[in-house]
């Protein structure tokens, strides 16, 4: 069981708000094509959450340099 709770669908007024906080305006036609992307999107987020991390402390910067 996760520990973050379920979320939302992403149809209706969810995808609604979350449009206008983008500051997106879709036609009709391709908000109902986003709403099932966004839904996959979030699916994949969820996926990350059960990635066990163990002891593994946080990077705060990173040297793409080899040396």
């Amino acid at each position: 069981m996760s520990m973050f709770p379920s979320r939302p669908s992403c149809s209706g007024s969810t995808l609604d708000e979350l449009l206008r906080m983008a500051r997106l305006e879709l036609a009709p036609e391709r908000v109902a094509a986003v709403g099932p992307t966004v839904g996959d999107i979030y699916g994949l987020m969820d996926r990350l959450d059960a990635v066990e991390l163990g002891e593994v402390v946080p990077a705060t910067a990173f040297d793409a340099r080899w040396e």
